[in-house]
């Protein structure tokens, strides 16, 4: 009996453990070959420095970090099937079209940007874009469509 229930509370422990959307820190040279091939196609010019695996609802994602030569941070996501969840890349206020920037300020207008990430499908179109920042005191993330006109409140 002791050895079923030691077999329980191990499944236990590491089913929740396992939920979606937890990150798993990995070494880079973990990354499986494909996946890490796929990323160097993807984004050639960047220098890939750490990863880590997040466990989705529909299977692993691999988010492989590293730096475009101009020194900006990016991540690129590449589910374990070779499908390209996102590219995410670090981007300066000259980057963001204006109609972008004008719709954050139209609705945020104490906001203090302290980051911008612009997000992008696998053909390199920019589909959204996260910024990062201060209103009134309280650090707040806001998700941002391509075109600026939906934005919400995203995680933290």
């Amino acid at each position: 009996m002791k050895s079923k229930c030691g077999v329980i509370f191990t499944f236990l422990f590491f089913a929740a453990h396992a939920t979606a959307g937890e990150e798993t820190k990995i070494d880079l040279q973990a990354v499986p070959g494909d996946i890490m091939e796929k990323a160097k196609t993807l984004m050639p010019e960047a220098t890939y420095k750490s990863a880590n695996t997040e466990a989705e609802a529909d299977g692993l994602v691999y988010e492989i970090q590293g730096l475009l030569a101009d020194g900006r941070r990016l991540e690129v996501d590449i589910a374990e099937s070779g499908k390209v969840e996102e590219i995410e890349v670090e981007f300066t206020h000259d980057l963001v079209p204006a109609a972008v920037l004008n719709a954050v300020e139209a609705a945020y207008p104490n906001f203090t940007v302290t980051f911008i990430e612009a997000s992008h499908s696998e053909s390199k179109k920019v589909v959204g874009y996260e910024f990062v920042g201060q209103q009134n005191g309280k650090q707040i993330d806001l998700d941002v469509s391509a075109d600026g006109r939906k934005i919400a409140v995203g995680d933290d």
